[in-house]
């Protein structure tokens, strides 16, 4: 096993970690993980289901490096040591922007819209993107395009995509509507990604 193999095995475990921590935490603390849904449920949920998947098909190909071979439409044969190093890369700032919005929002995190108090987090990693936790899928959605490179793994990755963008879009009206001109005021100054 090579050095590289073990950081993307490290590096892909770690937001799985971090996601079962959090449930943790909010199952520990007596609240459920499951807001209520922005967009349509129907694409609502399967967007978040399928974001789950890739991220534990980045894990799994991860420890096995063969395991992409299984995926279907592959647009090639052989994963090069150039495209595990980018993986890596990519993975590292996915955590980098996932890990510290799972620090900041805490017991506040969501599937959806919260339904009882929520807090305006505009600090930490927030102070650099509204939407840290989205932003953080474009890197892991990336990484595992490269250890998968398969047409099939692209469509879930656009569908994926497009579905949170539209989650945001609705995330903002509500954040809008719930914390007024503080909210129109750190829109106007940070980024909606990066």
């Amino acid at each position: 096993m090579t050095l590289l193999q073990v950081g993307l095995i490290v590096l892909c475990g770690l937001p799985i970690l971090a996601t079962a921590l959090l449930a943790y935490q909010l199952l520990r603390n007596g609240q459920g993980a499951f807001g209520t849904p922005t967009i349509l449920p129907w694409l609502f949920y399967p967007a978040k289901f399928l974001t789950g998947f890739l991220m534990v098909v980045l894990f799994v190909v991860s420890l096995q490096t063969d395991f992409f071979l299984y995926f279907p439409r592959l647009v090639q044969a052989e994963i090069l040591e150039i495209q595990k190093l980018l993986a890596l890369v990519f993975v590292l700032a996915g955590n980098l922007l996932l890990i510290p919005a799972y620090y900041s929002m805490s017991i506040f995190t969501r599937v959806g819209l919260p339904t009882k108090d929520h807090a305006l987090q505009t600090s930490g990693i927030y102070r650099i993107s509204r939407n840290p936790m989205y932003t953080s899928f474009f890197f892991f959605f990336t990484a595992c395009f490269l250890l998968v490179p398969s047409i099939f793994i692209a469509g879930i990755m656009l569908f994926c995509l497009v579905t949170h963008h539209f989650i945001i879009l609705n995330e903002e009206k509500f954040l809008l509507k719930a914390f007024g001109t503080d909210y129109a005021e750190y829109r106007k100054n940070t980024s909606r990604y990066l």
